[in-house]
């Protein structure tokens, strides 16, 4: 397509035909490129096959051909060309200009070694060749393409050659970039009816030679009409208050006759049909579940805006306080770039890091310890020492410092009992409860729903052991929102562990199903402001539970001031629901 729509402009040229040796269906040519080139005259000649290419005097060309038919399907699904025996042709021509492809070859020894077999041998992950100072894309290095495709390649490459003169190593993965909340909105109360607007086509234009534009581009209203056309109306017009369906319901039923009886009928009984139980049998117990009861219905309601509601948290009677009831862990294997960003928004929230690996030097850390691989830090504001599916007692159980935080990580339910007895023998600061499996592996939660007997069941054993606030409680596991840490928080955990919470903040997609990528154009001052305004809403929403409930401290939150929904969460919480308990 691009020889033949390019001859057309060249000086002199008349007419411009293609030949093709198979139909018009099997021609590998895009749809738009080739109804264009119709419109501007150009002539297909299908199911003829070139043979040869004989010389008609000094100026003229004969193009020698045969007819062909379509024969058996060949592995890529289109029909191989047969030869119509006697068929022979010739067609008069010019010039002749054979699309036939293109390989690369390179003499230079030097620059012979980058070759692979007839591009540059690149890699995708990094757009690296053989030489890591020499980077490629396009055509030369991933095959023809269009050239949306290599510019998209620029930018990958343009990249990953920042990273490298940086001298980051292991930067993000690249995607590309998209960031639709700073697209200018394109809403229309009319976008229902407007028309499909088609760029004007202009074909070669009065002076083909100069390659003038094809076809005009959009002026600014008509982009912004076609923006608001768009189905995706609760993405691209700001708006989720309606789906589409909905949306169309309400225009149909606007529309609709009052005397279209059986029009009528129809959409009432659509709008009639129940929705799906929301609580189905078999739902697991979830945070959702639990909702907690206004103060009115138990106390005098405070005065949100004369009393204040603390949230300050001290963990171990004191060793270790932070200002707000959050940790944050998961990023131990996360890319550097990513670490440096929410070790910025650590600090400018006042949290802490829990995590095998010491995030930044001015965020306080809890080490998890795993046996037998990992050694004690002194640098750690406390050790959390991981105990496995067995209860084992964890060796080198010692404060490198005065003042240093000790603790279990716990996971099985099997182990539980054995760890809390073990933490209060032993005069043990922490007990981190693991909701979703493993904490130090990358992403437990989006396995599902965290397992919220394990509070339950270690405020049970705590409780018959008479030695409650003995030994304080961190929770990790599901916790999405300052409400859900409430929730939590009022079962009896001090503090909450978030993971994907503030990946997703910092700019992580979830692909796949237990994987995360990183947005790859953010900067480590975008993570860290996201990740700071998370955790400071998550403080303040939490807060607001409290004083919801007439409390002026957020750890004065207790199980009296919520109910469970289902008869699931009220089993796994130990919370009152109303009409059962």
């Amino acid at each position: 397509m691009d020889a033949c729509r390019a001859a057309l402009r060249l000086p002199g040229c008349e007419h411009v035909k293609v030949v093709y040796r198979r139909g018009p269906d099997e021609i590998p040519a895009r749809k738009i490129e080739l109804e264009g080139a119709v419109e501007e005259g150009i002539e297909f000649i299908y199911n003829t096959q070139q043979v040869e290419i004989i010389a008609d005097g000094d100026d003229n060309l004969k193009m020698r051909c045969v007819a062909t038919e379509a024969g058996e399907p060949d592995a890529d699904g289109r029909r191989r060309p047969v030869v119509v025996a006697g068929s022979e042709h010739d067609i008069d021509c010019g010039m002749v200009i054979a699309a036939v492809g293109q390989f690369g070859a390179v003499e230079d020894d030097a620059t012979n070694t980058l070759m692979g077999s007839d591009r540059v041998n690149t890699s995708w992950e990094t757009m690296q060749t053989q030489d890591p100072k020499v980077f490629a894309a396009g055509d030369g290095a991933f095959g023809g393409s269009t050239i949306v495709m290599a510019m998209s390649h620029g930018q990958r490459q343009a990249y990953y050659v920042k990273a490298y003169l940086e001298d980051n190593s292991d930067p993000v993965d690249y995607r590309t970039p998209w960031r639709t909340r700073r697209v200018p909105v394109a809403q229309d109360l009319k976008w229902e009816q407007l028309a499909l607007h088609h760029p004007e086509f202009h074909g070669v234009g009065e002076n083909p030679v100069e390659f003038p534009e094809i076809e005009s581009t959009y002026s600014w209203d008509e982009a912004r009409d076609e923006a608001a056309r768009c189905y995706r109306c609760d993405a691209e017009t700001g708006s989720a208050d309606y789906s589409v369906q909905n949306r169309e319901d309400i225009f149909l039923m606007a529309r609709m006759d009052k005397s279209d009886i059986a029009r009528q009928a129809k959409m009432l009984a659509k709008r009639l049909q129940p929705r799906a139980n929301p609580f189905p049998e078999g739902r697991p117990a979830t945070i959702d579940d639990l909702v907690f009861l206004p103060a009115n219905l138990s106390r005098l309601v405070i005065d949100p805006y004369r009393e204040a509601c603390k949230v300050a948290t001290d963990l171990g009677f004191g060793k270790m306080e932070i200002d707000q009831p959050f940790f944050v862990t998961g990023f131990d294997n996360a890319p550097p770039t990513v670490k440096a960003g929410i070790a910025q928004g650590l600090v400018g929230a006042a949290a802490g890091y829990i995590g095998v690996h010491l995030l930044g030097d001015t965020t306080p850390w809890l080490q998890l310890v795993l046996p037998g691989q990992i050694e004690p830090s002194a640098d750690a504001a406390g050790l959390i020492h991981v105990v496995g599916p067995r209860f084992e007692a964890p060796d080198n159980l010692n404060r490198l410092h005065e003042d240093q935080l000790l603790g279990l990580s716990v996971t099985a339910k099997d182990t539980l009992e054995e760890s809390i007895v073990y933490g209060l023998e032993n005069g043990l600061d922490v007990l981190l409860l693991n909701g979703n499996a493993a904490l130090g592996r990358d992403w437990p939660e989006l396995a599902g729903p965290p397992d919220l007997s394990m509070m339950r069941d270690a405020i049970r054993i705590l409780r018959r052991l008479n030695r409650e606030e003995e030994i304080d409680l961190l929770w990790f596991g599901g916790v999405r929102s300052g409400t859900d840490a409430a929730k939590l928080i009022a079962m009896g955990a001090k503090s909450m562990v978030l993971g994907m919470t503030v990946a997703l903040a910092a700019g992580a997609e979830i692909v796949g199903d237990h994987e995360l990528a990183f947005a790859p154009d953010l900067s480590e001052e975008e993570r860290g402001h996201a990740v700071a305004n998370i955790l400071k809403s998550a403080s303040g929403e939490a807060s607001m539970m409290a004083r919801c409930t007439g409390k002026t401290n957020l750890h004065n939150l207790e199980p009296e001031d919520m109910r469970a929904l289902t008869l699931p969460t009220a089993e796994a919480t130990d919370i009152v629901l109303s009409g059962k308990h």
